[in-house]
């Protein structure tokens, strides 16, 4: 049977596809430079967790071969690998790739880097989980863990010997003809990369260094014909059963679809509105800042579909890759419905449900954040939520499937409104899942089945434990330990918050993400939520120095703001030290004025104004030397030590 194939869309899309096209048939990449002839030239992106499925398919290329037994312990292949939990010893390497290992998440320091390849970040690892414990009992639930997957890339190394960006490149790349394949070790200062931009401003390229969890670039046409190797048929890369194995939903004898659908590698293996037509999908998102990936397999129907994007997310590209797959299928003669249903409302709320009102960590988009739940006379549920400045309420009326809809002021369903269910666990907490089809207009809809909260129990600390809290609360955190290439530093600040209603708990957001805390004393606090799918994931623990730095167990390094210095007139040389960023408050005397600096090449300066936003940073291409200090900002410094920077 002939293979043809399509490359097209201003995402940068490639699909390879049967009976679809005439074979060699070529429509140009969105924004790609032509070449003699009109030959598209292609763009290196980085696929982010799409990744996972190259690692994966690594590890059970050495299952095939007899070298690795996927179900056996972890110490197996990595006997230094140690964690402060006794039960690490049960980590399996099929654990690793269907993220129900139990280890926390990720860690994130040095994982992302601009125009920078070092792979000190990635060394540290096994250094980092010694000192973690784990989140739940290995085996027990599926949540998205990044860093198993770094772990399987050692794997890759110690058992066959090689690194694992020349294994990738010999064993995966290279058996399928993929020339533009490979990691930050290999491919670093390529030069068709896809470029970058910081709103319309073009930065440096980004280089992702957990290589098993996110650390594989590749042109569009690359990702697809490797998706296409899962193909019913096609062994070049890997046995029929190790196909089927990554294809098996990691608790496939449950029917329980608010838990993760994880396969080995895959996000999901199995999608309702593909299976009504008898087509079998298995698919991988992938996302680190500024560049976004999705890859969307049909094994039996010989369908690839990558699309690698600058901007945007792996949402969207998601659902480009499926209306792409659609067009394919339908040239089969399939046709799949992705209509969402109706929800129904259905009046007062039944007595029972009084019961459920009370205090929860209610996980969004944005993190996880304190709820309190009330059902006032019966006749809806309503929804505090704490936000960081202020508490927003929500309005949810009972549904026809026994579940609750946020309804908008008038009583009408929101659009792409989450419908929630309350769940009596097992281990007598009280759980909510939440169920959303959201529409994207001119794109599609996506559905959404995770747990989403849980009940908080009391945590009774001392009045002096919650004052050393609300001192910490005072000021925002910056981040000072990560090196000056580090992408964190576009959103370096956190925040405490502690909420007089819920004492022995803290509200954390760094990263743009909030997480509720569990205050253990004065020192520590810890991460306490149990709920089984990917709403629990990238956990972490944090204890406050002695110094009085914030580490969190994810390896970030915060310092209080309020403890900077000021930058004044008589500051005109800032000595670098790598690991250790150098911050300053920007007061009277020099805010609305503008500094020239003179920096070394391996250093970064970041300048953010009283909201705490970014507007400046040197990572912009031809960031200009002269600097405007804004009213009541913050500028860092940061560098490889020894280096300098002059102000003047």
């Amino acid at each position: 049977m002939m293979n043809k194939r399509l490359i097209g869309s201003v995402l940068a899309v490639m699909m390879t596809v049967t009976a679809f096209l005439p074979s060699g048939s070529v429509a140009a990449e969105g924004g790609a430079d032509q070449a003699e002839g009109g030959t598209p030239e292609e763009r290196l992106y980085c696929v982010g967790s799409v990744s996972k499925v190259y690692v994966t398919a690594a590890v059970m290329q050495l299952a095939d071969k007899g070298l690795v037994d996927i179900d056996a312990p972890l110490t197996t292949y990595i006997p230094e690998f140690r964690m402060a939990d006794p039960r690490y010893v049960q980590i399996s390497v099929r654990m690793l790739m269907n993220h129900t290992s139990g280890i926390m998440g990720t860690r994130f320091t040095n994982m992302e880097l601009y125009g920078d390849s070092d792979m000190g970040g990635y060394d540290d690892l096994l250094a980092s989980l010694a000192d973690q414990r784990l989140k739940a009992d290995p085996g027990e639930y599926a949540a998205y863990c990044n860093d198993g997957f770094c772990l399987l890339a050692m794997v890759v190394e110690r058992v066959s010997g090689m690194s694992y960006t020349d294994y990738v490149v010999r064993n995966i790349a290279g058996r399928i003809g993929c020339e533009d394949t490979g990691t930050p070790v290999n491919m670093y200062g390529y030069e068709d990369k896809a470029q970058i931009f910081s709103g319309r401003l073009p930065h440096d390229y980004e280089y992702c260094m957990a290589l098993g969890s996110g650390g594989i670039y590749a042109a569009a046409s690359d990702v697809a014909e490797f998706g296409s190797s899962f193909w019913t048929g096609d062994n070049r890369l890997l046995s029929e059963s190790a196909k089927d194995d990554m294809a098996t939903r990691w608790n496939a004898s449950s029917d329980n679809s608010y838990q993760d659908g994880s396969g080995l590698g895959w996000d999901y293996v199995e999608q309702i509105a593909y299976e009504r037509e008898g087509v079998r999908v298995q698919g991988k998102g992938g996302d680190i800042t500024n560049m976004h990936a999705h890859l969307l397999v049909a094994p039996d129907n010989d369908i690839s579909v990558s699309v690698l994007s600058s901007g945007g997310s792996s949402t969207l590209n998601r659902l480009v890759a499926e209306a792409l797959l659609d067009v394919a299928l339908e040239e089969q003669g399939i046709t799949v419905d992705h209509s969402a249903d109706d929800i129904e409302l259905a009046g007062d709320i039944p007595e029972e449900f009084n019961r459920y009102a009370g205090s929860y960590a209610l996980y969004s988009l944005y993190g996880t954040s304190i709820a309190e739940i009330s059902f006032p006379d019966s006749s809806y549920m309503q929804v505090d939520i704490e936000g960081l400045t202020r508490t927003e309420t929500h309005k949810y009326m009972y549904t026809a499937t026994g579940g609750f809809a946020e309804v908008n002021d008038y009583g009408m369903v929101k659009n792409n409104a989450m419908v929630v269910y309350f769940e009596d666990g097992e281990d007598g907490r009280t759980y909510i899942k939440g169920s959303m089809d959201m529409e994207y207009p001119e794109l599609g809809t996506t559905t959404m089945r995770m747990y989403v909260g849980e009940n908080m129990e009391d945590n009774p600390v001392s009045d002096d434990v919650m004052a050393a809290f609300e001192n910490y609360s005072s000021c925002p955190w910056v981040l000072t330990g990560d090196t000056y290439s580090s992408a964190s530093y576009d959103s370096p600040f956190m925040f405490f918050k502690t909420v007089d209603d819920h004492p022995g708990y803290v509200i954390v957001y760094v990263m743009g993400q909030s997480r509720v805390l569990k205050i253990d004393d004065a020192f520590n606090v810890s991460s306490f939520t149990t709920l089984p799918s990917s709403s629990n994931r990238d956990l972490v623990d944090g204890c406050v120095t002695p110094g009085g730095a914030f580490l969190c167990s994810n390896g970030m390094k915060f310092e209080p703001l309020a403890m900077m210095p000021e930058l004044t007139d008589d500051v005109t040389e800032i000595e670098l030290t790598d690991g250790c960023a150098s911050w300053y408050r920007i007061g009277d005397e020099t805010a609305g004025t503008m500094i020239n600096v003179n920096r070394p090449d391996s250093s970064m300066i970041c300048v953010y104004n009283k909201y705490y936003e970014p507007v400046y940073s040197t990572h912009v291409t031809d960031a200009s030397d002269q600097i405007d200090l804004p009213e009541d900002g913050y500028i860092v410094f940061a560098g490889q030590t020894g280096g300098s920077v002059l102000i003047e």
